[in-house]
């Protein structure tokens, strides 16, 4: 079987452009049509990912157990219970007529690529009982819909509402912390939002609801973004630059593409199986880049239903063919909140949903093409009128100088009950009569007077509509306003070198409670740990010993804080929901603000200051015993990069052990999940990465052909192509590599060229 996606189409049904390869595999399309282009986008990513697209299609119309058999069944029951194909269906069947051709143009070229490679599919295939099936248009609303919609609250507030039976209201509050102290994204004078109004008498009034749900029953993103006006470069013109955070997966979840046509001269990275670039990427005027908003967008119901009553229209039993198991039935229905998503109506109790991806049309898609023509930044940000989902933090700059924020996205406000953790299932907490908050309403900033930008994922604003109580902490967004303040002539090194930042501010904190308490330590070793970390330097680096003392010990406080509220392993709604490794990374991002805020008077047994030092000793001695057998007796050559190792799994590898050549290799990195460059934990998984950037790039508005960009792995998720591993190093060195925009650049970069 040939591997390749470099072979020159049929031609017979040309797709009409010219496709030039770049040395690292990278398409850089030539079309007189946006439809051409579009196709040729199409047939592009089908040559570099289509397995990926064809793994996103399945997951979403809940049929990736027929791949992989019972390691499937739970993700698929969850879709086919929300109607995750159903509802791509009509949304895609109400997008503007542009929007519809732009898609069947992508389907055509995707389907043009299968019928020429029937016989060169990837090796993942061969793994398959089947051979992809033909793109349809509506696949790239169902796929763009899947990547997302484990970004909002919908695993926070099971998890939250585990905490809820558990430990109790103030638990809950105390996992939240002091949102208000921290720095918002657009400073004002209005009135802030009351973000924990009513929460006592709201978390008390929850906690029945709660217990009773778990005794009957026993997954967001990080990013950073910034935008520098003319004033603080050196060229005059503003830079962008940014790097989203998610899961590290293989295939990466962006795939590089340019496209030029007689409409557009588009740049960027977009998702295999949708056209056009959603979150990054710049035409020949203005660039874009993103980051989660991580709005408050789901809302889950806890619905009672009798003993023996008969459930009625419009309730279904959907078959799931397993593989190598046979069939399983789904019951699949809805309550006037929504579609029940997890557990059973037989015992009594289950869960609905429901969420701003399928409250209304969804009209996404509707804002690609007017981005890719937009002049400016205002027309950007108009462009961006019909976006739903996700609500997103986006930065614009254009090259007259101007730069922008803009919330994008679909922004519902709901009882302050809604919240925290699921609701009773009540007509009280419907979202019937509800409407999006007025796209003009949403926060706005532009060129202010200090000349950037940033946003990483911090609050929003001062004042304004509700967007959520599940910011992340303000240490990458205080770190990149740290770093940018002093620039007066910037460059795109110097936006490498923030993407490579890995000063903690988050450790002085934690640092601070351990060097308070573990004061009756009595391993050999812990008193040797605790002079390293007093003379550290907060540099989560690779070659870093004190970062790893420390990374050891703030998991083991985490820890303890976890099993003492008794949350470790949260479980609602359904076995494995939320996910483990979810859970845990949520907890540990609580546990810290916990430790950073002192909050500790809601755990049980750190409620008092003898109780913080024997656990603090106890931890300084635990993890000096544990690294003592892991890492050898001198703490000297404890580095951060020999336990801090990024692993990015491919799925189908993980579910079936004869594919498990495909994983890719793993490498030690730096960083950790506080600092600019992401390297995130969680417990259940030790010091293992699993979260980092799955992209970075820097565009400068003055000369476009200085920008760069870089991915984990490569532009291929072919394994062996050449081109699925070749920019691992880079992105490992956290440089990027030149983003060729104009014809000249073009031209000195291609290393294949070929008409479809």
């Amino acid at each position: 079987m040939t591997h390749g996606s470099d072979s020159q189409g049929g031609a017979e049904g040309a797709l009409g452009a010219t496709v030039r390869r770049d040395q690292w595999g990278i398409a850089h399309v030539e079309a007189q049509t946006a439809e051409a282009a579009f196709a040729a986008q199409g047939w592009v990513a089908a040559g570099d990912r289509i397995w990926q697209m064809e793994w996103d299609r399945r997951r979403a119309m809940g049929r990736w157990s027929e791949v992989v058999g019972m390691a499937g069944a739970r993700e698929d029951a969850f879709f086919r219970r929300l109607g995750l194909a159903a509802i791509s269906q009509t949304d895609y069947e109400a997008l503007e007529t542009r929007t519809r051709a732009m898609c069947e143009a992508y389907a055509r070229g995707v389907n043009r690529w299968l019928a020429d490679h029937a016989e060169a599919l990837p090796p993942e295939f061969e793994r398959h009982p089947a051979p992809p099936e033909l793109w349809e248009p509506w696949h790239c609303v169902a796929v763009y819909k899947l990547r997302h919609i484990f970004m909002g609250t919908l695993t926070r507030k099971l998890w939250r509402g585990r905490i809820m039976a558990q430990a109790g209201p103030d638990a809950v509050m105390a996992t939240v912390g002091d949102i208000e102290a921290d720095a918002a994204m657009v400073p004002g004078d209005a009135p802030r939002p009351d973000l924990l109004a009513d929460a006592a008498s709201v978390l008390d009034a929850s906690a029945a609801d709660m217990a009773a749900l778990a005794a009957a029953m026993d997954s967001d993103g990080a990013s950073n973004s910034w935008a520098l006006s003319g004033g603080r470069t050196a060229s005059g013109r503003p830079l962008l630059a940014g790097d989203p955070h998610r899961g590290i997966e293989f295939p990466n979840v962006y795939h590089q593409c340019h496209l030029r046509c007689d409409e557009f001269d588009a740049i960027g990275m977009g998702f295999p199986g949708v056209p056009g670039f959603p979150h990054f990427g710049h035409n020949a005027e203005v660039a874009w880049g993103i980051t989660h908003g991580m709005c408050d967008d789901t809302d889950v119901f806890v619905e009672r239903f009798e003993e023996g009553s008969a459930l009625g229209e419009p309730w279904r039993t959907e078959k799931l063919e397993i593989r190598g198991e046979g069939t399983v039935e789904v019951l699949c229905g809805a309550t006037p909140r929504g579609p029940v998503v997890l557990g059973d109506p037989a015992d009594g109790l289950a869960l609905s949903m429901q969420w701003t991806g399928m409250f209304g049309a969804d009209t996404t898609l509707d804002a690609i093409w007017p981005m890719l023509v937009s002049r400016s930044t205002p027309e950007l940000i108009e462009a961006v009128r019909p976006w739903v989902l996700p609500v997103n933090n986006l930065l614009a700059a254009d090259r007259s100088g101007a730069i922008a924020f803009k919330i994008r996205g679909r922004v519902i406000e709901r009882s302050p009950a809604s919240r925290w953790t699921p609701v009773p299932g009540t007509d009280e907490f419907a979202w019937d009569g509800l409407a999006p908050v007025p796209f003009e309403e949403l926060p706005q900033w532009s060129d202010p007077a200090r000349g950037y930008l940033v946003t990483a994922n911090n609050r929003t604003a001062d004042g304004g509509p509700f967007i959520s109580l599940d910011f992340a902490g303000p240490s990458r967004h205080d770190r990149i306003c740290e770093l940018l303040a002093p620039m007066s002539d910037a460059t795109v090194a110097d936006m490498s070198a923030i993407h490579a930042d890995v000063t903690s501010l988050v450790a002085p904190r934690v640092l601070g409670l351990i060097m308070e308490y573990a004061v009756e330590c009595g391993h050999e070793l812990s008193h040797t740990l605790l002079d390293m970390l007093a003379d550290w330097d907060h540099a989560m680096t690779a070659d870093s010993a004190p970062a790893t003392v420390y990374a050891v010990i703030k998991r083991r406080l985490i820890e303890g804080i976890v099993e003492r509220l008794g949350i470790s392993g949260a479980e609602l709604g359904a076995v494995g929901w939320p996910p483990a490794a979810e859970a845990s990374r949520m907890a540990a991002g609580a546990a810290t603000r916990m430790l950073c805020e002192r909050n500790l008077d809601v755990v049980p047994g750190l409620d008092n200051p003898i109780a913080r030092r024997m656990a603090a000793s106890a931890c300084v001695d635990e993890a000096a015993a544990e690294l003592q057998q892991r890492l050898g007796p001198d703490p000297q050559l404890w580095e951060w990069g020999r336990v801090h190792r990024m692993a990015s799994p491919h799925p189908l590898a993980s579910a079936l052990a004869a594919a498990r050549d495909l994983h890719p290799p793993v490498d030690g990195c730096a960083g950790d999940g506080d600092t600019v460059r992401q390297g995130g934990t969680a417990p259940e998984t030790g010091e293992r990465a699993i979260h980092g950037s799955v992209a970075r790039y820097a565009f400068d508005l003055d000369d476009w052909d200085q920008s760069g960009w870089v991915v984990p792995h490569g532009v291929s998720g072919v394994r062996g192509s050449g081109h699925d591993l070749d920019q691992r190093q880079a992105w490992l060195d956290c440089e990027l590599i030149p983003m060729a925009y104009s014809p000249q650049a073009v031209a000195s970069v291609t290393a294949h060229e070929y008409e479809i």
